[in-house]
């Protein structure tokens, strides 16, 4: 067993090797989250976590460990998946992303971070997502903001989100949050890859690369992985057969997360 639930608000992670904590915050998944004394601390939605590594295991103490198993995936073996994307020339890549997990992160947040992501650095978006927060999220108990509902954010003008350094975007983020009010995960959840992206791709301010990423990160969807030019790159050397391998597997998602935090 990879990990298990002590109570309602501890997880005890007993499989290190399939859980770095460090590695799953650095891979482009997550960007609410903070270094703290002794580990880290994690905010999806409006829940939070506070992970700290204690010799052998991974302690996580939060507001809800039903959510938070879920939310870093513990019920799946990524170890067994490693031992299926085995292609020689990437294994420096595969085990520099030993312990990555893929999220299930909060649909609405995914959408509207990923959009403010798009074409932007981390240190300017991860502050913008912050500031979002912290006016118009609630705070937690933790003296953290949660990311603001989507009624929280209706209030947000495009004048706000300019004001945030959101950008061209904002437009873009103001109608998305009316479209995502139309929208329901159950019924998204039950399409097809095709039918999801077309659906995800009517959302204003999101493109294929961020489609991909909704679906990964929001949809678990495994198979589905989102390409910018350095994974391109990373794959160049490659053959033909082993580039379907790495990302028109069942797994490429998975696979695209080993490369993406091997070229950090």
């Amino acid at each position: 067993m990879i990990a298990e639930i002590i109570d309602s608000s501890t997880i005890c992670v007993n499989d290190l090797s399939q859980f770095d904590i460090y590695a799953i915050l650095h891979s482009g998944q997550v960007f609410r989250y903070w270094q703290t004394a002794d580990g880290w601390l994690v905010m999806s939605g409006h829940h939070y976590a506070e992970i700290k590594i204690d010799k052998n295991q991974a302690i996580i103490r939060c507001d809800d460990a039903d959510y938070f198993y879920n939310y870093f995936d513990f019920d799946t073996d990524y170890d067994a998946i490693k031992n299926s994307l085995i292609v020689p020339k990437l294994q420096k890549a595969l085990n520099c992303g030993q312990g990555i997990r893929i999220l299930r992160g909060n649909f609405e947040e995914i959408v509207l971070s990923f959009i403010i992501s798009a074409n932007n650095n981390i240190k300017r978006f991860t502050k913008t997502i912050n500031q979002i927060c912290e006016e118009y999220g609630k705070s937690t108990s933790g003296g953290y903001h949660a990311f603001p509902d989507l009624a929280q954010c209706k209030k947000i003008t495009e004048e706000d989100f300019k004001r945030m350094g959101c950008g061209y975007r904002a437009p873009y983020l103001v109608k998305a949050i009316q479209q995502l009010s139309q929208l329901n995960y159950s019924q998204l959840a039950k399409l097809s890859n095709l039918e999801l992206q077309r659906e995800l791709l009517k959302i204003s301010g999101v493109g294929p690369k961020v489609t991909a990423c909704i679906m990964l990160f929001a949809f678990h969807r495994l198979d589905v992985a989102p390409v910018d030019t350095w994974i391109k790159k990373a794959i160049a050397q490659l053959s033909v057969e082993e580039q379907q391998k790495i990302l028109c597997g069942p797994y490429a998602g998975v696979a695209q997360q080993y490369i993406f935090y091997y070229l950090q």
